[in-house]
């Protein structure tokens, strides 16, 4: 795993690629949230097509006891904008919890996720799970996490 730091704002903000163009289920390595105000997650593919046909998903786990034990956490802040169901399609209702983010098979795509910020004061260290839902022939994907401080 590799971390940059990014230079606009240095000791606060740290970039983390948990993933780098890999193609099989992984677990990142841990990275310290401990004191974090945001920590967003941007998950990405690259060089996926149609008949290629791979998949997969990135969940978070969180640990509350300095990197032990990681359990799931399921409230991850899509930025996709919500249905209401009565309304116009794609109307925003706010903010959209989900537990993963997936990125389908037969084109390159990228989504962004948040952890909810409330829920960052008991969290010391994070690990990204990429699970591979489509093995397909060609096609990587990449976790990047961002962490405020």
């Amino acid at each position: 795993m590799n971390r940059e730091y990014l230079t606009y704002t240095p000791g606060v903000v740290d970039m983390w690629t948990a993933h780098d163009a890999i193609t099989t289920t992984a677990t990142s390595e841990s990275i310290d949230v401990a004191g974090a105000k945001g920590v967003g997650i941007e998950f990405f593919s690259s060089l996926v097509a149609a008949a290629q046909n791979r998949a997969g998903n990135v969940t978070i786990t969180v640990s509350m006891d300095g990197g032990t034990t990681f359990r799931a956490y399921s409230m991850l802040i899509s930025n996709i904008v919500a249905d209401a169901g009565a309304g116009t399609a794609g109307e925003d209702i706010g903010f959209t919890r989900v537990a993963s983010l997936a990125l389908t098979a037969g084109s390159a795509q990228s989504g962004i996720v948040w952890m909810t910020p409330e829920t960052l004061a008991g969290i010391t260290h994070i690990k990204a799970v990429f699970t591979a839902t489509t093995t397909g022939t060609a096609g990587t994907f990449t976790a990047k996490v961002t962490v405020t401080k």
